[in-house]
């Protein structure tokens, strides 16, 4: 119980870490990430018992990982509350041939997806499915491959651009206009990734709905972990290879009926303590630091893939080399590398990072929202911190963050030449 205890502790003591009335913020999503850490998680763990497997590794009563993660907790908050905002620049100005700017996202984005899936009717009918993917993968791996799979994360950004140059000229829009546009944005962004389909589609929302605000925060918690049993639902789908009526209510019918698997899933994704246990059998810790930030760039990161945390990881957690489908937690990696000094250091970083995305949002999002969901993007991809691993957080540096990147570079030229 001490988890909860720290969590209830902090988030009564702290105003800054207490949650905005305006829903889809950075800091809110933030709050629930730990949430589910540090409250639900241990709870789940008490009632229903540890559904990460560990049989095979030391220190069963997990109070390392314990002590890790309210370290990596107090940390962050640290980081959190000693961000300063005095030397942000306040100005940031929209940027102009908004026409211009969608039509080339749009064009990047279609143009990469006929290059990878070879039609549209190819992306329509097989993109959500993990097999096709795969393939498309393993076939395209070359420069172009790369370009194309990169030229994809384009249309939702082609879609918020239109969306807001519809906006300026026609005012407000609301109910079915926004769902009609979060259909479009949808349509371009199918694929086996969850996340590939959830940051851009939360992205959208969070300046579509930059006012709503709410004074019931429990039903609002109550609905995303329905809607994220409702994603995990999603992994069953896409590892099928074909769609009807019956078979989806068969699945799902199966996967209610298996709900360990929810209880796993939600461990796994979110982060239990348990997850960081197979570290700690290592007798031989070594350096992987550079090698799991290097793992994901193509070409760099094969030299270097056998010394990264991902291989070291998986290495222990299977015994053996059978996978590498497991993600080494942040917070675990930082401790293999320099015990809790480092996972102070790394996690003060990332609570300052994470406050001065969570600020700069907020600031533009009635002012310039396309800059606005360009940082609240960038934002969804630095949960890796939070919920994944280094290597990952690499991996959307490289193959996600090129459209929002663009459009944050654009403004600030602007904002230097204004100047």
């Amino acid at each position: 119980m001490l988890l909860p205890l720290v969590w209830g502790s902090v988030s009564g003591t702290i105003k800054s870490l207490r949650p905005d009335l305006t829903v889809i913020t950075p800091k809110n999503l933030m709050l629930f990430v730990w949430f589910n850490k540090l409250v639900i998680i241990p709870l789940e763990i008490i009632w229903i018992g540890n559904r990460i497997p560990v049989e095979h590794h030391l220190n069963q009563d997990i109070s390392t990982e314990i002590c890790i993660t309210l370290v990596s907790f107090g940390t962050f908050v640290v980081g959190w509350t000693c961000f300063s905002k005095k030397k942000i620049h306040r100005l940031m100005i929209p940027l102009p041939f908004l026409n211009t700017w969608a039509s080339v996202y749009f064009l990047v984005a279609l143009i990469s997806l006929s290059l990878l899936y070879g039609s549209f009717e190819n992306y329509i009918s097989g993109a959500i499915f993990t097999y096709v993917t795969r393939e498309i993968v393993e076939q395209n791996a070359t420069l172009l491959g790369l370009l194309a799979n990169i030229g994809q994360r384009f249309w939702a950004f082609g879609v918020l651009l239109a969306w807001y140059k519809w906006r300026r000229k026609k005012g407000k829009l609301h109910g079915l206009r926004h769902i009609l546009w979060l259909i479009l944005c949808l349509a371009g962004i199918l694929s086996s990734n969850r996340s590939n389909m959830v940051y851009p589609l939360l992205t959208l929302m969070s300046v579509m709905y930059g006012g709503w605000k709410t004074r019931h925060p429990f039903w609002l918690v109550l609905l995303l972990l329905i809607l994220i049993a409702l994603s995990l639902f999603f992994g069953y789908v896409r590892v099928q290879s074909s769609l009807d009526t019956e078979g989806i209510t068969l699945l799902f019918h199966n996967y209610l009926e298996h709900d360990e698997y929810i209880t796993y899933a939600h461990q796994l994704y979110f982060g239990s303590p348990y997850q960081i246990t197979p570290l700690l059998s290592i007798e031989n810790p070594s350096s992987t630091l550079l090698a799991s930030i290097l793992d994901p760039i193509p070409v760099i990161g094969k030299a270097v893939r056998e010394q990264s945390g991902p291989y070291i990881y998986n290495l222990a957690y299977h015994q053996s080399l059978v996978s590498q489908d497991k993600v080494i937690p942040v917070a675990g990696e930082l401790y293999y590398n320099g015990g809790y000094f480092l996972v102070a250091l790394g996690y003060t970083a990332i609570g300052v990072v994470y406050r001065w995305l969570d600020y700069t949002f907020k600031h533009n999002v009635l002012i310039n929202p396309p800059l606005a969901a360009a940082f609240f993007y960038l934002t969804m991809l630095f949960n890796a911190t939070l919920l994944l691993s280094l290597s990952v957080l690499m991996q959307f540096l490289v193959y996600n963050a090129a459209p929002a990147l663009l459009i944050i570079a654009a403004n600030w030229s602007r904002i230097r030449k204004a100047s």
